[in-house]
């Protein structure tokens, strides 16, 4: 074979009788027949023994083989290994494989899980494609030995020949079956259709009694109206507050809980890129860092069909046999749930999880998350990562938008989490029991704020949702048009999401339970209500005044001076506690970077994420499935302002830029709370 032999290592020697003694007391068990002969093939085929030593050690920890080790550490090429394998068979051996060889059966996606064997038509016969073993190999030679025309049948492929066959083969039928799949079968958990019959019909009666009142009681029902939004705006807030209050002081340090010295599940990673070239050689080697044995990765790389430069850009990584390419064809809503929904048809793992192309996870996060779930019984279905902002410097928007993600993950998710109650997912870096991905569904391909309506989903189902503290870095946006655009998406998808749930209430308040109801309702619509319903407040509070002081409010001033303060309660509290819940648990290195008169700012933050929630509305009608991809940068990690904003106060340098990138790596393990 191509790998040369490494020499082997001096044995210690000696005639102590103690010494013996003690080798043979500490001496591993002995290998059963399979393994031994295993080590034997791969020594007298040229593989040094310290490599082979190393690998039946990681063979023996990770439940695997001492093949899928050594090609796991590229120590073996794996197409010439198969090559090199057909031709100890006599096989013919199988370097690519034809979409139209393939001999397409209903359960062929089985073979996107394990290896083999692959039916083709080819050259005008039926040969089923195998992949052999070296631990089988001497008995798979006398079998064909002793029945030669077995050969004629038979032929070798290279793992990844053959799962690429079949995502090739498979393809339409595939994406057809995973986009329709949720509405299907759970057709009222699926947002492909907007509104029911029954809502629209509501809907189109609100509408026309609102529009009856104006022309009638344009006084009272401006009233009526502001009344009735006022509680979720006010709850809103108190959900905030009451989290902040009965946040802990300080978060513990992530711990590695006692090891029973299981082997590890494999773990399924999907990345969704598009039109992402540029970031494949961050995303390849973050992922590379994760700290887990390479053999028991499943990574999948996750592009659109016609997306040949992000393709080709990942395939000029080398990246390793762990990882795989899967193309998405052209059909349907181009989203990210439909990306992760096709490709989790060919999940291997137990355990999957989820990143974006510019997520930087902490290297021992998916440790801490299997300890998590190994020591917790099935109920728990999912675990959400802290994500941090890596340019939170850049400017106020990042500072703003970093301000509003230390609330979100380090105090509002884990209130939630600590307290049983429903939890909108953020967009990455979430970690799931396949199994119970599976049984909800997996992902909406028509929701564009999948990881919300899929939390819900969960809970609603009976399962639970729990935290990690191992961070990943994100990148803000630091341009108005791409924050809204990312803002635009956010608020639509959790108005779909809203929706979905509210088709059936009596069936929601059953399976949230009155309390989540409520808490859904807060973080949900109270969160629509309060972008929407903004600027309408400040209005408000300017006639009210207005009229106030020229005396022209002659009915119900009580009423309308208690919804004044109650407006002015609600801004200037909103304000104060977005600030707050952020700051409380921002790092000192963090208070650093974001600079104080940035919560200056805050009130224009809001206004601006008003504008993003009626450009939602707008698009809801229009456009409901459109999904507006936020770019990233080619380093995410250095990610300087606008060019507009380089001239002001807030100017920065790359080597500034750069040293704080740095500074929240190191960081990056576990989040802790200022002093």
């Amino acid at each position: 074979m191509a790998p040369s032999k490494t020499p082997d290592t001096p044995r210690p020697g000696g005639s102590d009788s103690r010494l013996r003694l003690i080798k043979t007391a500490f001496a591993p068990p002995p290998e059963d027949p399979e393994t031994a002969a295993e080590r034997s093939f791969f020594v007298l085929s040229g593989i040094g023994k310290p490599h082979v030593q190393a690998a039946a050690q990681a063979a023996a920890t990770n439940g695997t083989t001492l093949e899928n080790e050594l090609i796991a550490a590229r120590l073996i090429d794996s197409h010439l290994y198969y090559r090199w394998m057909a031709g100890e068979l006599g096989l013919d051996y199988i370097d690519e494989i034809q979409t139209g060889e393939v001999i397409r059966l209903p359960s062929m996606d089985v073979l996107l899980h394990r290896d083999g064997p692959l039916r083709l038509s080819r050259d005008g016969r039926l040969v089923t494609v195998i992949v052999p073993e070296a631990r089988r190999l001497a008995a798979e030679k006398t079998r064909l030995d002793a029945k030669p025309n077995l050969r004629h049948g038979l032929a070798v492929a290279a793992p990844a020949t053959m799962r690429k066959a079949v995502w090739q083969a498979g393809a339409q039928q595939r994406v057809r079956r995973t986009t329709f799949q949720l509405d299907q079968r759970h057709r009222n958990a699926s947002a492909r259709q907007v509104l029911t019959g029954s809502q629209g019909f509501v809907l189109a009666m609100l509408i026309c009694m609102i529009l009856a009142g104006f022309l009638v009681w344009p006084f009272s029902t401006i009233i009526a109206l502001h009344v009735l939004m006022t509680p979720f705006f006010s709850g809103a807030l108190l959900l905030r507050l009451w989290a902040l209050m009965t946040a802990p002081t300080q978060n513990k340090a992530a711990t590695r809980k006692q090891q029973d010295h299981a082997p590890p599940p494999i773990y399924t990673l999907l990345i969704a890129l598009r039109d992402e070239a540029e970031m494949a050689p961050a995303i390849v080697s973050r992922i590379g860092a994760l700290q887990w044995p390479r053999s028991r990765l499943d990574i999948k790389f996750i592009c659109e069909a016609g997306d040949e430069a992000t393709i080709n850009a990942l395939r000029a990584q080398n990246i390793g046999p762990e990882c795989e390419i899967v193309e998405v064809p052209d059909f349907g809503p181009r989203t990210k749930p439909k990306a992760l929904q096709y490709a989790l048809q060919g999940a291997r793992g137990s355990l999957v999880a989820v990143y974006d192309a510019e997520d930087k996870p902490a290297p021992g996060q998916l440790l801490e998350a299997w300890d998590t779930f190994r020591t917790s019984d099935d109920r728990l279905a999912c675990l959400q990562a802290p994500l941090a902002i890596a340019n939170m410097g850049a400017n106020w928007l990042s500072g703003l938008f970093s301000l509003e993600y230390s609330g979100l993950f380090r105090i509002l998710i884990p209130f939630l989490a600590r307290t049983g109650m429903p939890i909108p997912l953020g967009g990455t870096s979430n970690h799931f029991r396949r199994a119970a991905l599976e049984d909800v569904g997996g992902w909406d391909p028509h929701n564009v704020t999948e990881d919300a309506d899929l939390g819900l989903r969960l809970y609603a189902r009976g399962y639970k949702t729990g935290i990690i503290r191992s961070a990943t870095l994100e990148v803000s946006p630091v341009t108005l048009g791409v924050w809204i655009r990312q803002r635009t998406r956010w608020l639509k998808g959790w108005a779909q999401t809203w929706l979905v749930v509210m088709r059936h209430p009596a069936r929601t308040v059953s399976a949230l339970g009155p309390l989540g109801f409520v808490v859904f309702q807060l973080m949900i619509a109270g969160m629509l209500v309060s972008a929407l319903t903004h600027p309408l407040m400040f209005m408000f509070i300017a006639l009210t005044l207005f009229s106030f002081v020229n005396g022209n409010i002659s009915v119900a001033p009580h009423l309308h001076a208690a919804l004044l303060w109650v407006d002015i309660v609600n801004i200037l509290g909103s304000y104060l506690i977005f600030g707050l819940i952020g700051w409380c648990r921002f790092s000192a290195y963090e208070r650093a970077k974001v600079k104080i008169r940035w919560l200056t700012l805050v009130p224009v933050y809001w206004l601006l994420m008003s504008y993003a929630g009626w450009r939602a509305l707008v698009q809801l009608i229009r456009n409901a499935h459109l999904w507006e991809k936020t770019p990233h940068p080619a380093d995410p990690l250095h990610t300087p302002p606008p060019e507009r904003w380089r001239a002001t106060s807030w100017r920065r340098s790359s080597a500034a830029t750069q040293a704080e990138a740095h500074g929240m790596v190191e960081r990056v393990k576990g989040i802790e709370p200022s002093s």
